[in-house]
């Protein structure tokens, strides 16, 4: 039986929409379901706990990458089969899975796949399953939110990143893998067990959340001309080949940097330390 936790203000109430819809088609095929909608930031936690706690193996999150998250975070690790129907803003891990637009018949595609696996993300004591990283990117991100009464669509964003130039400055970074600790200072650095940030951003143009690694990319300190360059690239992925930037892949890698920012797959969260690590193969999907 599918267990559906639903977040029906996604993407701006589309997720109503999208749950009847839903509802419509597997009541068509004879497929049977419950569901529970969330009601409070934090919700999906609880329901994906209770669920992983009383066997629930098929869970079908609907919702955007905030409701993916939480329910993620709400399994904690426990293997399981997720089954994906996105609809909330930015849907960006998805976009590495090659679903349909449309959220009905990207499940309907699932459920007509073959299992596999996919990686999960460990950051500290959470986990991620697409991008997670601080520098530059997301001091746009908390500076866009202050313009977000001045409208919608990219004018925050725009706004956010002449904010940004202005306050920013690198982060100085003590860097540790494989047992070596180098200082560096950085002007980005992303962690990525997908591709996409930011509605389509592609932050770490390599990744795959099948290969058991994540991919790392570290842009150093640069000047604010050269990252208006690098931004100019950042959105399709071009900025790896910049002078400056490097990209690798590992299993285990740590950040130090006091009073960082980090985004977890679209959260904003402080922290001194990012401790992250992959986990092969945590995640079972249909596709």
């Amino acid at each position: 039986m599918l267990y559906i936790i639903a977040n029906e203000t996604a993407g701006s109430g589309n997720g109503a929409a999208v749950l009847k819809r839903v509802r419509e088609m597997l009541e068509g095929k004879g497929i049977p379901f419950r569901e529970d909608s969330t009601r409070r930031p934090g919700h999906a936690v609880q329901l994906a706990g209770a669920a992983a706690a009383a066997g629930e193996t098929e869970i079908v999150c609907l919702g955007g990458d905030g409701t993916l998250s939480e329910v993620l975070n709400g399994l904690a690790g426990r293997f399981v089969t997720m089954y994906f129907v996105p609809c909330g803003t930015g849907n960006d891990f998805v976009k590495v899975l090659d679903l349909p637009k449309d959220p009905v018949e990207a499940l309907e595609k699932q459920l007509e796949g073959k299992p596999g696996r996919i990686d999960i993300g460990r950051l500290n004591d959470r986990y991620f399953i697409n991008v997670s990283g601080s520098g530059f990117d997301v001091e746009v991100l908390r500076q866009a939110v202050r313009f977000k009464k001045l409208g919608r669509g990219i004018l925050p964003y725009l706004l956010g990143i002449l904010a940004a130039l202005k306050n920013f400055r690198p982060l100085k970074t003590e860097i540790i893998r494989d047992g070596e600790t180098t200082t560096e200072e950085v002007t980005i650095f992303s962690v990525g067990n997908g591709c996409y940030i930011g509605g389509g951003m592609k932050a770490v143009p390599h990744a795959k959340p099948d290969d058991g690694l994540f991919d790392v990319v570290i842009a150093k300190k640069f000047s604010r001309p050269a990252i208006l360059r690098m931004l100019s690239r950042f959105i399709s992925g071009k900025h790896t080949a910049l002078k400056g930037v490097r990209e690798f892949r590992c299993r285990e890698i740590t950040f130090r940097c006091p009073g960082m920012v980090l985004d977890v797959d679209g959260e904003l969260i402080p922290a001194d330390e990012a401790h992250y690590e992959i986990l092969p193969a945590a995640l079972g999907i249909r596709i």
